[in-house]
């Protein structure tokens, strides 16, 4: 069977398959062939191999605008699928085979080699390979989402939710922090902070001195901070540089904090060669260790029972925005999230809290209406 075309640079081209056992068989591959062209595919670009496609369409598409934390999910995805696929062809590839997939990552197989997976991973590597999949099917090498009308499977007992402080017990633990200014550690003032403004751990570690904006009352997050590497790197994603607004109490506080550190640094002849703001006595920056054990003893001196991690903050932060009723599209802003369906997905359960409240709310609403006489 040979079928002739002209490709999308109007070359005359062929594509042609023997072996057919039956006439029928060649009349149908014909009928196939014709219908990828006519929906823009490339005859001779059929066979491509899933794995290096995912590679080169990470690395295209994707790289070139993440950070390495985010380019690391990336790889970790390619390597679980080089694992799994191998060297199998995109056009190979269906649904009942990839949901195979999804559930030998998800619940495992009770190995060392296939261990069963929280969620938030599963969910991730899905995503990745969906948009893939969705970028093949642009390319015309396949015509088919075999990721579509799948499920994703977890082990609930990896599944952790998120931990964030109630109302309650934030205004107990500002109360502490603001009193242990002056003889506590730095962290205090990286704690409030991050209180006050829902940034992540490695953005709040970068801010330096002319991202406060005294007049505008705003933050400028533009770079974060490499623990590992101890400098700056760029932020997590493009939407995670923002202005953000902050309130006249939070600018005193690191007014303070600047008087303080200038005359430390002059009365010591240190410099601060990077105008960070959270530097310790030593020039340095608190690794990610130690923010995590001083918010422990801040909570515990505080009187606070909870199990919090820095990043707990940043969830507190969010979870009292909306429970105060901030809109969800401004808090995604605030927090520099991707898109708002991010912020949907991790704070779902608290969205759904405050549904039910609105369900009672107008149920009683509804109930005093029809009461009335």
């Amino acid at each position: 069977m040979r079928v002739s075309y002209v490709d999308k640079f109007g070359k005359q081209r062929t594509a042609s398959k023997s072996g057919f056992k039956t006439k029928r068989q060649a009349q149908e591959y014909g009928t196939t062939l014709e219908y990828n062209y006519t929906h823009g595919g490339d005859l001779n670009n059929r066979n491509v191999d899933f794995i290096p496609y995912l590679i080169k369409w990470y690395q295209t598409f994707r790289e070139p605008q993440l950070a390495d934390a985010t380019k690391s999910k990336y790889e970790y995805t390619i390597q679980v699928a080089t694992n799994y696929f191998g060297k199998m062809k995109l056009k190979d590839i269906n649904t009942t085979t990839y949901q195979k997939f999804l559930n030998l990552y998800g619940n495992g197989d009770g190995t060392t080699d296939h261990p069963a997976h929280a969620k938030a991973t599963a969910e991730k590597i899905n995503t990745h390979i969906r948009a893939c999949v969705r970028n093949a099917i642009n390319d015309g090498i396949i015509h088919h989402d075999f990721t579509a009308n799948t499920h994703l499977v977890y082990d609930p007992s990896h599944t952790r939710g998120i931990h964030y402080l109630n109302v309650e017990q934030t205004s107990k633990l500002i109360k502490y922090l603001k009193g242990h200014l002056e003889t506590g550690s730095i962290v205090n003032y990286m704690i409030l902070t991050t209180l006050m403004t829902g940034m992540r751990a490695s953005e709040v570690a970068a801010l330096t001195w002319d991202s406060l904006d005294r007049k505008h009352l705003t933050l400028n997050i533009n770079k974060s901070w490499d623990f590992i590497k101890k400098d700056f790197k760029a932020t997590k994603n493009r939407t995670s540089n923002r202005v953000i607004d902050i309130n006249h109490d939070l600018v005193d506080l690191l007014t303070k904090l600047q008087f303080s550190q200038n005359m430390y640094l002059n009365t010591h002849h240190q410099e601060n060669s990077k105008n960070l703001m959270f530097i310790t006595d030593r020039g340095s920056i608190p690794d990610y260790g130690t923010l995590n054990a001083q918010l422990k003893k801040a909570l515990q001196r505080a009187g606070i029972e909870a199990e919090l991690t820095f990043h707990g903050l940043r969830h507190t932060h969010a979870s009292i925005l909306l429970f105060k009723g901030v809109p969800i599209a401004y808090i995604s802003q605030r927090l520099g999230h991707e898109n708002i369906s991010t912020t949907t997905r991790i704070y779902l359960h608290i969205i759904k809290e405050l549904e039910n409240k609105e369900s009672e709310k107008t149920t009683d609403y509804m109930d005093q209406l029809l009461n009335i006489n």
